[in-house]
């Protein structure tokens, strides 16, 4: 089974700030209590307690598209690193990247991901984040996307999906320099205005660009959670795209979509943006789905 789910934090989540901006209910729910795990939570002391905590984490390697830009390995594993911490903030789980290779042969990003699992059979992690401009660019438009492929015969992850079980592996397209809330760059990779243009700033025309994080970004984007570093919008996504495998929902199952404010019982139009950025843009039930799935 294939599925795949866009990050859209640039425009999506924009417009759904700005339309429910305009229909906020009377009362708000309390803010919710975003969950804190110790890095002491371990994969053996989930099924027994005498055994010596080590932490548990979600194992990936990471695939470098080198024809569309470079990373380096200590680029990689720093960005899985920053992954690592928000995930562990968020869930019992860290990401811990076990391989890194450079794939240079082209193709789609299928074909980028079975070549590493059709030659890493004995020993395959629990998922695969491939940096990369994307299939037809989505990735370097977006930031990123997931999808899941098949493993090989006798194959079983760790993760047991809800969405597709646990014969899987768990793929996400990750653009690495990613520019969150670009400001004045168009369609161009160089910039084209000193303020917004063509939908950027959650569609915000006219807003001012400031120099931040080495590049030009939305002044009203600054303070953001995503803007607090270079790569954090990055870090972000790993773990966005890892959980829209657990997600039933796909795109529906982001944070501030009706059918999220349902499942969490908030009322109709309900939207924190700071809340939306610790939560990666996933729903909080996404992060339950993943917790529930681990099985040794």
């Amino acid at each position: 089974m294939r599925t795949k789910s866009y990050f859209l934090f640039n425009i999506v989540i924009g417009l759904l700030a700005l339309l429910m901006a305009c229909n906020l209910p009377g009362g708000s729910p309390a803010p919710v209590t975003e969950p804190s795990f110790s890095v002491t939570d371990t994969r053996q002391s989930m099924t027994d307690t005498n055994t010596p905590l080590t932490p548990i984490y979600f194992e990936v390697a990471v695939i470098v598209d080198t024809t569309s830009e470079p990373v380096s390995r200590d680029q990689a594993q720093n960005l899985v690193t920053d992954a690592n911490n928000i995930f562990f903030n968020l869930t019992p789980f860290g990401v811990y990247m076990v391989d890194f290779v450079e794939d240079g042969a082209g193709g789609t990003m299928d074909d980028i991901a079975n070549r590493y699992i059709s030659s890493h059979t004995s020993a395959l992690p629990d998922g695969i984040i491939i940096f990369s401009f994307g299939d037809n660019g989505q990735a370097r438009l977006y930031g990123g996307y997931a999808f899941t492929l098949p493993g090989p015969a006798g194959f079983r992850n760790l993760f047991n999906s809800p969405v597709v079980g646990n014969t899987n592996l768990y793929i996400g397209i990750v653009h690495y320099s990613h520019k969150f809330a670009a400001c004045g760059y168009g369609d161009s990779d160089t910039v084209q205005s000193t303020v917004s243009i063509n939908g950027e700033c959650r569609n915000q025309p006219g807003t001012a660009c400031v120099e931040h994080n080495g590049y030009s970004m939305c002044s009203s984007a600054v303070d953001d959670l995503y803007a607090s570093t270079p790569t954090y919008f990055a870090a972000s996504t790993i773990i966005h795209e890892i959980l829209h495998s657990f997600s039933p929902g796909g795109n529906t199952d982001h944070y501030g979509t009706p059918e999220c404010n349902a499942r969490m019982g908030w009322p109709e139009g309900y939207f924190d943006p700071i809340e939306a950025d610790v939560y990666n843009n996933m729903c909080p039930f996404v992060y339950d789905n993943f917790t529930s799935s681990y099985q040794p």
